[in-house]
């Protein structure tokens, strides 16, 4: 009598069906680095080079701009944590305004002032309604707190005056707009990096 099969147990590694560009089931060191240490680096370096690429194009109004460098900051968000996405956020404002030239410039000030609250308003959207909203939400709630901050900003460092608050309305309209962009650009690449929008748990480890 043939003796009883014994049912397999599931394993742990990653199946066949694992999308190839899913870096969670990376688990080598490169260099000493971690994969999240790599991705962080990574995200680091692709928001630095778009945001200082944006900051060498003149603008009429030198603040008011698409954020492309929010890509990674958002990507790192959705990949990593809010405090490695915070992180890529400050690597972008201090090392892109010093290859600029503009650290420690009112610019630097309107870009790091206005980024730190419009980040953590993102993470809170994410955490808080992350089931309604996926990236483009969540970017366009960031987008749109930056250029308020930055208009409350400039109120109280450059125009001192309640009259640059009419600019709100057209602030809110172009926020909405550039951070619909990034959001779209950051909701096409997740996918091929086996990230699932809506989770909260598909991060890297290590």
């Amino acid at each position: 009598m043939p003796s009883p099969t014994k049912p397999s147990s599931p394993s742990s590694e990653p199946s066949s069906q694992t999308p190839p560009g899913d870096f969670r089931y990376n688990t080598k060191k490169t260099g000493g680095l971690t994969p999240r240490q790599q991705n962080l680096a990574l995200l680091a370096g692709l928001s630095v080079a778009l945001y200082t690429v944006e900051n060498l194009i003149p603008l009429p109004i030198p603040w008011l701009r698409i954020g492309v460098g929010n890509i990674g900051v958002l990507l790192a968000l959705y990949m990593l944590s809010p405090v490695d996405g915070f992180f890529v956020l400050l690597i972008k404002v201090v090392i892109g305004s010093l290859l600029s030239g503009r650290f420690l410039s009112p610019f630097f000030l309107f870009a790091l002032g206005a980024g730190v609250p419009s980040y953590w308003i993102m993470v809170g959207v994410k955490r808080l309604l992350g089931r309604w909203f996926g990236p483009v939400g969540v970017s366009v709630a960031g987008a749109v707190s930056h250029n308020l901050f930055q208009l409350a900003i400039a109120y109280l460092i450059v125009v001192q005056s309640v009259t640059i608050f009419y600019l709100a309305p057209i602030l809110v309209v172009l926020g909405t707009v550039s951070g619909a962009l990034i959001g779209a650009a950051v909701r096409s690449i997740l996918p091929h990096l086996g990230i699932d929008k809506t989770s909260e748990t598909a991060k890297i480890s290590g």
